[in-house]
């Protein structure tokens, strides 16, 4: 596990994600992208305020937790809370642990009784998979499985026969969950909560930190980003542009959550053509979606909705994100044309 720390309230580096994370922190207390160093460092002196900002690998991705608070200490432990917290909740949602509570769903069929977490994000995601008519659906996971075993291998494509079988297992409603348990109907299916439980774990570090007194947070794991605050100066992130690593698509005011997918975040194929986003209905990534950016009031929301926004594609997809409450976003075409949901207007500077 890397852990990536600073502490020096006149210095100004930052431990950041990755490039290839749709994320990125620009710019602290809500000062624009063209604020130098020094302007920085002035306004968090005068503030008497010290940056605490630690990344680690959990979930699969960079997590940087970043804390403003009066006394350095104070803001490392507030920290530690956090990733505390992110670790007992990977240790309950990743597939990738051989104890995890999805892997043991996974490897049985059944969870009984089922740690109310996983009933929680299970109970989100059937929210979602009803909301987009299937676009989103966590039972995907043996397709997803199919295509990352055959080109972590460096084997060809899947032939459609193998994509056929795989997809005959995929179906959200013989997912079942109630209050204690969750179950599912045939042997061979399997979940994934990556499109879902990131944003839930975000949700989550950032309620430890306000619990613990935390007035000034910012969380982020790869495309997912919350906050919280007490003063009105939103934290200022740049959104990824899809088709350019290098580029922006714009600045946004951050004030709750957002969360980004994009076919560049992992491509199984150089042209992105099969990615890890798997569409549930096709069996094959979505074709006419590079990437979206969705705001919400939490991380979880956002997401889930990311993810059904890219499955959707660009027009259903936005049509989509109408629907929702408090949720707006953008998805970015394949030929680079953006389409905005209502609510999204004005939203990037």
């Amino acid at each position: 596990m890397t852990d990536q720390s600073t502490y020096d309230p006149s210095s100004t580096r930052h431990a950041s994600p990755s490039r290839r994370d749709a994320l990125r922190i620009t710019a602290v207390a809500g000062l624009g992208v063209a604020v130098g160093a020094a302007a920085l460092r002035e306004l968090i002196e005068r503030a008497t305020l010290h940056r605490v900002s630690v990344t680690r690998t959990q979930l699969g991705t960079a997590v940087t937790v970043t804390v403003l608070d009066a006394d350095p200490a104070e803001g490392r432990t507030l920290v530690d809370s956090a990733f505390a917290e992110i670790e007992h909740l990977e240790r309950l949602l990743s597939r990738y642990r051989k104890q995890s509570a999805v892997a043991r769903l996974n490897r049985d069929g059944v969870l009984r009784p089922a740690p109310p977490e996983l009933v929680h994000v299970v109970s989100r995601a059937h929210e979602y998979a009803r909301l987009s008519d299937g676009a989103f659906d966590i039972t995907v996971a043996p397709l997803l499985n199919l295509y990352t075993q055959r080109f972590r291998d460096g084997l060809p494509e899947p032939s459609e026969a193998e994509v056929a079988r795989a997809h005959a297992l995929v179906n959200w409603r013989d997912l079942t969950v109630d209050d204690k348990s969750v179950a599912l109907a045939r042997r061979g299916m399997a979940i994934t909560l990556d499109g879902i439980a990131k944003g839930y774990v975000v949700d989550r570090a950032v309620s430890t930190l306000v619990e613990r007194g935390a007035d000034r947070v910012i969380v982020q794991a790869g495309g997912d980003a919350s906050t919280a605050d007490t003063t009105d100066e939103p934290w200022r992130i740049a959104i990824q542009d899809p088709h350019d690593p290098e580029g922006v698509l714009g600045i946004v005011d951050l004030h709750g959550s957002v969360a980004s997918s994009g076919d560049y975040m992992q491509a199984f194929t150089p042209d992105r053509r099969l990615n890890h986003i798997i569409d549930p209905r096709t069996g094959r990534s979505p074709e006419r979606s590079s990437g979206t950016t969705v705001l919400a009031p939490s991380a979880l929301d956002a997401d889930a909705a990311s993810t059904a926004a890219f499955v959707l594609g660009p027009e259903a997809g936005v049509t989509f994100l109408d629907k929702l409450d408090d949720i707006r976003g953008i998805v970015v075409s394949k030929d680079g044309m953006r389409f905005a949901s209502k609510g999204f207007d004005g939203e990037m500077v």
